[in-house]
């Protein structure tokens, strides 16, 4: 049996049948592979994930009435390796037909098996997508149509289209405590390295080996956001990041300012033994609490000279490297998610000095858990007014009060910021 197959097939049951997070089952089954199957592995789980859409629509053409459980699960992994990966179709075809015996029914295996020959021997002619323009782009780009729908109201079909068609390349960027070049990094690391925006980080192709307080992989978004609480901080100052966890953006605003005083807090006891955990790797010492940042706390108020308000979102800025939430977040989460995000920013602005700085930022692309949520904050909060984003690495954002990155127009996942000042 192919066992880069096996591993996929078992991440993928894991986050279709039990509702599991792509990142925690995937790297759960990485773990003990062999090297030469993991990078196989990673493309196919999250290829289908990625593609979950379009593969349903065109799989629908294809059968009377599609299969639900596994056997729809091997249906879509033999599809995406028939239209997206270099195998030799009968090798495809062979392959998910075996993987289908585990099942123990011979029902699922021939019927497997017929769909996917059926698909291999006409996929490459294959057109029969929607006429409507918004369903034929959701299905082209396996983007959920409610949520296509919010990007053109938002920012209208050209841009929208942008959105959902941009595809980022796939590479993870690392951050570095200490100077060092993309010489030193292969030297040192064994891998090669590009540079990024940001001078104390790289792209990095291939594995680390590294370890300990030295470096760390980091979101170039996490720490675009890092750098603006830092700047506003200064060098003695007091920060408070209301949901930190796993904390990497405290522990970097604590090394690049590492005379003041920063505060993570987030609402779960695991989470916040995660933040110790990531701040004892990197050698940093941070002020932790547990504590549900909806709910007023005196000893804060007016207390910190920069407060951070990275809220819970629907995360569509980062659909990249979290293709799952294309499949369980659903319209009708966004009015409670705007809820919990509104009440962590009113009560959190409390926590403001006179004088001092608000951020808020999301990892998703909607307006109303952005820009909407910061206006009507503004329409209730006088005390309160626009202070300049300081980011010159992104030239596009830096100096406005409020910034939507887009990966179309910026290179990096789809995130806003908003940098308030308490008058």
């Amino acid at each position: 049996m192919n066992v880069a197959f096996l591993k996929s097939y078992q991440v993928l049951h894991e986050i279709y049948i039990n509702k599991a997070f792509s990142t925690i089952a995937l790297n759960r089954e990485l773990n003990g592979c062999a090297v030469k199957d993991k990078a196989l592995i990673t493309r196919l789980t999250y290829g289908v994930l990625d593609n979950d859409i379009k593969l349903t629509y065109v799989l629908s053409k294809y059968v009377r009435k599609l299969p639900k459980g596994d056997a729809l699960i091997f249906l879509k992994m033999g599809a995406y390796c028939l239209t997206e990966l270099s195998i030799k179709p009968y090798a495809v075809v062979n392959d998910i037909a075996e993987l289908a015996k585990i099942t123990e029914d011979k029902y699922i295996v021939g019927f497997v098996n017929a769909t996917l020959k059926r698909l291999s021997q006409t996929i490459d002619e294959f057109d029969d997508f929607p006429t409507d323009y918004l369903e034929n782009l959701s299905v082209r780009y396996s983007y959920p149509l409610w949520a296509l729908k919010k990007l053109v109201k938002d920012y209208g079909r050209e841009l929208a289209e942008r959105i959902v068609s941009c595809v980022l390349e796939q590479r993870s960027s690392v951050r570095f405590s200490k100077p060092i070049d993309i010489k030193a990094i292969k030297d040192k690391y064994g891998c090669d390295g590009q540079i990024t925006p940001f001078n104390d980080a790289y792209y990095i192709t291939g594995a680390l080996n590294a370890d300990g307080a030295e470096c760390t992989y980091q979101s170039l978004s996490s720490m675009a956001i890092a750098r603006i609480c830092a700047y506003k901080l200064g060098c003695n100052g007091k920060m408070l990041d209301c949901c930190s966890a796993p904390g990497g953006k405290s522990v970097y605003v604590k090394q690049l300012c590492p005379n003041s005083d920063v505060t993570a807090c987030d609402v779960h006891p695991h989470r916040v033994e995660l933040i110790n955990a990531y701040a004892k790797r990197m050698d940093v010492e941070l002020i932790t609490h547990c504590k549900d940042m909806t709910e007023p706390c005196s000893d804060f108020n007016e207390g910190y000279d920069v407060v951070l308000c990275d809220v819970p979102c629907s995360g569509f800025g980062v659909l990249d490297t979290r293709p799952d939430i294309k499949l369980f977040r659903q319209s009708e989460d966004l009015p409670e998610l705007m809820g919990l995000q509104r009440r962590i920013l009113s009560n959190c602005a409390n926590y403001v000095k006179k004088g001092g700085y608000l951020v808020y930022s999301t990892c998703t692309v909607f307006d109303n858990e952005n820009g909407q949520n910061i206006r009507k904050f503004l329409n209730e909060r006088d005390d309160f007014k626009y202070s300049a984003i300081n980011l010159p690495q992104f030239p596009n954002a830096d100096g406005k009060g409020s910034y939507q990155f887009l990966p179309c127009n910026d290179g990096v996942q789809g995130f806003f910021v908003a940098v308030l000042q308490r008058i």
